[in-house]
């Protein structure tokens, strides 16, 4: 019997900074994007977190890495998901919200996170715009404080695939099914026009911090083994 190798996720994790270092790491054009933010701070934490764990990962300084953010679905550079320009095996993505950021990368295949505070998801219409009707029968038996934690929840791990892919919310999120909070984490189903170049792999993400929830996703055939680690 062959066992099946692990596939390996990294994700960091920190507290929003305003500390004028985490800035010192940015390239011309993301300080210019942190620039044009009314608050830059979540921005230039997540970048610069993204910088360092690559750095660590291939043995370089931080402000060295260049990326390439080439959107796979339109071929724009001004939002498509981050590449590590001449390191094609290696795989990366952020979020951020709330006071925290994430960074995911992985050697084993395309990788997506995603953290979400609680409050964002607590809106009338999330439903509507996000769920699929399983989804919203699945949790139509809760209400208050556990709502809104399924809600984010659930949002955490359709965004973290639709990172994975690529595609972003190009695919409409309802047409990305997932399992429920009271579930371990998968993909059910996936509708979306552009397909999935794999299967895919789903954790929640356990930060300890009750007013965020995140997850991440893998697009490889074999099992996940997460490491999380404060940035």
């Amino acid at each position: 019997m062959i066992c099946p190798v692990a596939v390996e996720v990294k994700v960091l994790w920190r507290r929003v900074s305003d500390d004028p270092a985490l800035f010192d790491l940015l390239d011309q054009s993301e300080r210019e994007r942190a620039a044009r933010r009314s608050s830059p701070a979540r921005y230039v934490t997540a970048h610069a977190l993204l910088r360092t764990g690559v750095g660590e990962w291939l043995g370089v300084a931080p402000e060295t890495v260049r990326f390439d953010r080439t959107c796979a679905t339109c071929g724009s550079h001004r939002h498509g998901k981050p590449r590590v320009a001449g390191h094609p095996g290696l795989f990366v993505s952020l979020s951020y919200a709330g006071d925290l950021a994430l960074v995911a990368l992985s050697g084993d295949g395309e990788v997506g996170v995603d953290v979400e505070e609680l409050d964002e998801s607590d809106f009338d219409g999330f439903d509507v715009v996000t769920l699929d009707e399983v989804e919203v029968a699945a949790l139509d038996a809760l209400d208050g404080e556990v709502l809104r934690r399924a809600r984010a929840q659930v949002w955490a791990r359709k965004e973290s695939v639709l990172k994975a892919s690529g595609h972003g919310l190009v695919v409409d999120p309802r047409q990305v099914i997932v399992t429920g909070p009271k579930e371990q984490p998968a993909l059910v189903s996936w509708r979306g026009e552009h397909p999935l170049d794999g299967p895919v792999q789903l954790a929640d993400v356990e930060l300890g911090d009750p007013s965020h929830v995140a997850a991440v996703a893998v697009l490889a055939p074999d099992p996940l083994n997460l490491r999380v680690l404060s940035g």
